[in-house]
């Protein structure tokens, strides 16, 4: 199982809340450039998921237009900012049980919750947070329950750097 980890993009301050904030011009030129370098490094996905929050969601729906994804972006409160981990990998692990679903992962979400799902699928204590427009890959030789390697990560630039 591949699982690519991206947090959204750069968002406004202008909204009434939190979850209502969506991407600056930046943010959407940002997202555009990160999908571009995923779609460069050959990045496809079986199922692309997000959070529910405004930014997030804009994000995964650039990076699928990007990257030519062809399904339905599933939006999911367990990507939430303070969401714990384990939600997260339940949730993976229930991917891994459709084969069709299962092959390459995106989850598309914010920090704190990507730096520490990173960690917990690679058996680290933490990862570092991930920047704005980020992407990092994670390949599970066992599934969400085994141990994750780190293959690379793509910039808000959408330069490609090997782990």
């Amino acid at each position: 199982m591949r699982i690519t980890l991206i947090r959204h993009a750069e968002a406004g301050d202008d909204a009434p809340r939190d979850e209502a904030r969506a991407l600056t011009a930046r943010g959407r030129q940002d997202a555009r450039r990160m999908g571009r370098g995923l779609a460069r490094r050959g990045a496809t996905f079986s199922l692309i998921a997000s959070s529910p929050l405004v930014r997030a969601v804009q994000t995964a729906e650039i990076v699928a237009a990007e990257v030519g994804y062809r399904g339905r972006v599933l939006v999911t409160d367990t990507l939430v900012p303070e969401g714990p981990t384990s939600q997260a990998v339940s949730f993976l692990a229930a991917v891994a049980r459709d084969p069709e679903a299962a092959h390459s992962v995106a989850l598309v979400a914010h920090e704190p919750i990507l730096s520490a799902l990173a960690g917990e699928l690679t058996h680290r204590p933490r990862h570092p947070p991930l920047e704005k427009a980020e992407a990092l890959r994670i390949r599970m030789e066992g599934g969400p329950e085994g141990k994750g390697t780190l293959k690379w990560r793509v910039d808000p630039r959408g330069r490609r750097e090997r782990l």
